[in-house]
Order: structure tokens, then C-alpha cells, then sequence
């Protein structure tokens, strides 16, 4: 009989204490302290009372389900702020629950990330049957001792109120915060159609460019905090400061800006679209609501001003019928691509080679208006290419083998700073080879390279600004003088004090200055 009411009791405690656990869980990776997991919540001695007064089966079960709810949204708000420093929504980010498999699958392995997955559904199961056998144990124990627990939670309670420095909080706000966003989602949808509505038709010529070829180059996870972040300045400043010479000694300018990003950590697809449409295109919803829509993209916009349209894409590997709200003539994916080498883990081709087969296949007699996305600086970040000649690369096959550098992703994601190291060295890798076309075969084009998005708070901090940088690069300075001043730095590295311009401001600014022929007198500065 005793030895039943030490086990009672016991399992009591680990009941009391899993409910605690779950109540305290963080939902931000700031919360992960162990200061956090010692303050009382004003939740735990209520569910107890309750617990108290009806031990029946219905109340247990309704309990445990919330603490499985508990923990499956704080873990998902956990995940988010990692990957993309914002808080879960589930009416806006179950879709990346795919992107998010390939991911972690090509950064530590298939089977580590399905064991990693596969212990924290464990570990979710475990906790509700334990919540579950330790409650059905506190119904056994008499009612007079019921009590014990509901005390044992209160006291520290009441304490808080009193203790300098140690204070309390409350659970419940995590729930309603998830609702809340819920519900911001379907009004921010509204918002956004009407947007699309009011939002005037435009027409433009550019008849600056003179017929010039448009390059429009996304560089995957450049971000600003590359060229602040002392870990990686000492590699980005020397870089930029290379390139800028070597395309000044082919006889190209450039001015570099700060544009704030509508994403970070991912979802490169909500740069695209808020930079082509100039319209915020902050969540998936919203994307999805652009693609349906009438409104006219930068690339339909060229195309109807007399540019052929293209998009050199090495990261669509599946049907992609977003292509066609874009309006390119020719749309060319990882297989288009005609890539015959190896990937990169998840990067399905390199740089130079997505550069050298645009090239190839998208450039004609013009002009041509092209848009490509970059992505060997997306993670893993290793292995990662070596730099051939030009004339060497083909269909791409001599990327493999010996033309490549970097231990497997297992071993770099173990350790935190190898992780950083390889992320400077891809997008060290990624602007070479960008200057190097440039330099080598523009041909005349007017060049729009930028960041898509920072990449995940692991490398900036959960603190960093949203900013990448964007370079204009053309072989007529006249072009360049007609960008602001105030907001455009000659040369590839942005002013650090200079105004930062939101990335859906970029259309209507590039549709504007852009217009008047060049023989007219500039009047934008």
C-alpha cells in the first residue's frame, strides 16, 4: 500500500512537472534560457484545480491534447524564427513543410533528418502518454490529497509577486496569437486583392536603353549582413572591391544600393514577385493571390515595349505554372538548362554554368530582357564549384570530380562556424563569377544584380535587418546618373548611412528613370 502511494505520488510529480514543462516551453529562440523554465506560470495551478475537481477522463484527454497542440505550435514557432526570423502561421507556411524535407535531407542526410524527425515526433507521443498515465494517476490518490499539487504550484506563484527579479507569466497568449495571425492572414488577403485592384495599369518604353539587353540576376542569400558582419567583411569587401576593378577595366560602372527584402531565410519567390509586380508580396498568400491576378509583371512590362522575355531558373525542377503570370516568351528550368554535370547537393547547377547556358540559350540578336536566379549560394553551401575557363564549360560536365571543393554537408553542419565559413565562400564565389561575365561577355546590357534575401537568422542573428544589396551595372555611366543619388553608391559597396529603399519601390523607380531617351536632359537629381 505504500509503496503504491510513493509510485502515485511520484507520477503525480512528473505529471505536474511535464505540465509545467509544456506551459514554460519557448516559442522563440531568445526564450531557450534556463531562467525561463524555472518561472511559474498563472495556467498551472488552475489546470490543476480543475484536475482536482473533475479527474474525470474527458478533462484529462482534453488536456493532453492541448499540451500536444502546445508543443507542436511552439515548435513550429521555434523553426520559423531559425529559418526565417517570423513567427508560424498556419494558414500561410504548411506548404513548406516539402521545401523543409529537401532542405534538411540535402544539408545533414536523408536518414539523419528522418531520425530527427521521426525523435521529435517520438518525443511529442512520449510526452502525451506520460501527461496521460501521471493525470489518470492523480484521480487515484484521495481527494483530500489533491490538494498537495494544486498548493505545491501556487506557492511559487504566489511568490513571484513578491520576489524581486522573478515574476510570472502567462501561456495562454501563444494561442490566441497563432488565431490572431490566422485571422490577419484573411484581412491582409483582402487588402491585397484590393491592392491589385486600385493599383494603377502602367505602360513603359524605357526608351533609355536603347534597345540594350536587361539582365536581371538574383544572387541566392545575399544579404547585407555579408558585406557588414565582420565574419564576413574581411571576405566580402575585398571581393567586391576586386570585381568593381575588373569591371572597371572592361569598361563597366556601377552604383549599389540597400533594398529591404519582404523575406528572409527563404522563400526566395516573395522577392521575385514583390520586385516584378511592385507590389509587398510578404507571404505565400499573397503570392499566390499575384499569380492569379491581371496585374502586368517588370518582365511583361519589357515585353510589351519590344524585349524578348526569359528566365534562366536552376532550382525548378518540378511543373512551375507561375511562369505564366511572369509572361516570359522562353522559360528555361533545371532541365531546359541542359545541365549535364552533378549537383551540389540541393544546388542543382552552378553559377557559371546557369551564366554561361543563358548565355547560350536566352541571349539572341535582341533585346533581350532576362531574368535568372543564382543558387550555389543556397544552403547547404558545400560542396561548392571551382571557377574553369569559359571556354571549358559546355554542358557542364567538367564540374565534376576535381572541379569541385567541401566536405559533406554532415560534417559542415555539425559545427556552427564552418556553416559561416562555407556561406562566405559561395557568395564569394557566386559574385566572381557574376563580375567575370559581366566583364567578359555583357555585351552592352544593363545589369541588375541583387540579393534575394538574407539567409537564415544561424548567420545574421535573429536582430538582422531585412536589406540586401543592389547593384546597377552598365557600360554608360549616363544610365547610372539618372539613379538617386542619395540612395545609389558609385561603385558595388552601398553606403552604410544611405536610405534604405523597399524592394517593391524598385519597379516603379526602374520604369521611371529609365524612360526618357538619353539624349533628353536628366532631370531626376
Amino acid at each position: 500500500m505504500r509503496i503504491r502511494a510513493i509510485a502515485n505520488g511520484l507520477a503525480v510529480a512528473l505529471g505536474v512537472l511535464i505540465l509545467h514543462l509544456v506551459l514554460v516551453m519557448p516559442s522563440h529562440p531568445a526564450g531557450l534560457t534556463a531562467s525561463r523554465f524555472l518561472r511559474p506560470t498563472t495556467e498551472l495551478p488552475l489546470l490543476l484545480t480543475l484536475l482536482a475537481l473533475l479527474p474525470g477522463r474527458m478533462l484529462r484527454a482534453a488536456l493532453v491534447l492541448l499540451a500536444v497542440g502546445l508543443i507542436v505550435l511552439r515548435v513550429s514557432n521555434l523553426g520559423t524564427y531559425l529559418a526565417f526570423s517570423r513567427p508560424f502561421n498556419p494558414l500561410l507556411d504548411l506548404h513548406l513543410l516539402v521545401s523543409g524535407w529537401s532542405l534538411l535531407a540535402s544539408s545533414i542526410g536523408r536518414l539523419e533528418a528522418a531520425f530527427g524527425i521521426a525523435a521529435i515526433l517520438l518525443a511529442i507521443a512520449l510526452a502525451a502518454a506520460a501527461l496521460w498515465v501521471c493525470l489518470f494517476r492523480l484521480s487515484r490518490v484521495p481527494p483530500w490529497a489533491r490538494a498537495a499539487p494544486v498548493i505545491l504550484a501556487a506557492a511559487p506563484l504566489g511568490l513571484s509577486y513578491v520576489t524581486p527579479g522573478w515574476s510570472s507569466f502567462s501561456a495562454t497568449p501563444v494561442v490566441a496569437e497563432q488565431i490572431g495571425r490566422m485571422g490577419r492572414g484573411v484581412a491582409d488577403l483582402a487588402e491585397f486583392t484590393e491592392e491589385l485592384r486600385t493599383s494603377p495599369s502602367e505602360e513603359a518604353t524605357f526608351a533609355a536603353l536603347e534597345g540594350r539587353d536587361v539582365i536581371l540576376a538574383f544572387i541566392e542569400s545575399y544579404g547585407r549582413t555579408f558585406l557588414d558582419a565582420p565574419d564576413y567583411g574581411d571576405l566580402s569587401g575585398p571581393r567586391l572591391s576586386a570585381v568593381g576593378e575588373t569591371l572597371g577595366d572592361a569598361g563597366w560602372h556601377a552604383r549599389s544600393a540597400w533594398t529591404a527584402a519582404p523575406t528572409r531565410g527563404g522563400q526566395s519567390w516573395l522577392a521575385h514577385g514583390t520586385l516584378l509586380s511592385g507590389l509587398w508580396t510578404d507571404s505565400q498568400v499573397r503570392y499566390d493571390r499575384l499569380m492569379t491576378s491581371e496585374r502586368m509583371s517588370l518582365n511583361a512590362l519589357f515585353g510589351a515595349a519590344g524585349w524578348r522575355t526569359g528566365a534562366a531558373m536552376p532550382a525548378i525542377t518540378l511543373d512551375w505554372p507561375e511562369a505564366g503570370w511572369f509572361g516570359y516568351d522562353i522559360t528555361l528550368d533545371a532541365d531546359g538548362l541542359g545541365y549535364a554535370g552533378e549537383p551540389f547537393e540541393w544546388v542543382t547547377m552552378p553559377d557559371q554554368y546557369t551564366w554561361s547556358a543563358m548565355d547560350r540559350l536566352l541571349r539572341g540578336p535582341g533585346p533581350d530582357m532576362i531574368e535568372l536566379a543564382l543558387v550555389t549560394s543556397h544552403a547547404p553551401w558545400t560542396p561548392l564549384p571551382r571557377i574553369v575557363p569559359w571556354e571549358d564549360i559546355g554542358d557542364g560536365a567538367i564540374f565534376d570530380g576535381q572541379h569541385r571543393d567541401g566536405e559533406s554537408p554532415r560534417e559542415v553542419w555539425s559545427d556552427p562556424d564552418r556553416i559561416r565559413a562555407q556561406y562566405a565562400m559561395s557568395l564569394d564565389y557566386a559574385l566572381e563569377v557574376t563580375g567575370q561575365y559581366i566583364a567578359g561577355f555583357g555585351d552592352g546590357a544593363l545589369f541588375i544584380v541583387l540579393g534575394d534575401h538574407q539567409p537564415a537568422p544561424l548567420l545574421t542573428g535573429q536582430d538582422a535587418p531585412p536589406d540586401v544589396p543592389i547593384h546597377i551595372i552598365a557600360d554608360d555611366p549616363a544610365l547610372l546618373d539618372r539613379l538617386p543619388a542619395e540612395i545609389f553608391t558609385p561603385g558595388l559597396i552601398p553606403k552604410a548611412s544611405a536610405p534604405v529603399l523597399p524592394m517593391d519601390a524598385l519597379r516603379p523607380l526602374l520604369s521611371t528613370v529609365f524612360e526618357r531617351p538619353l539624349t533628353e536632359p536628366n532631370r531626376e537629381n
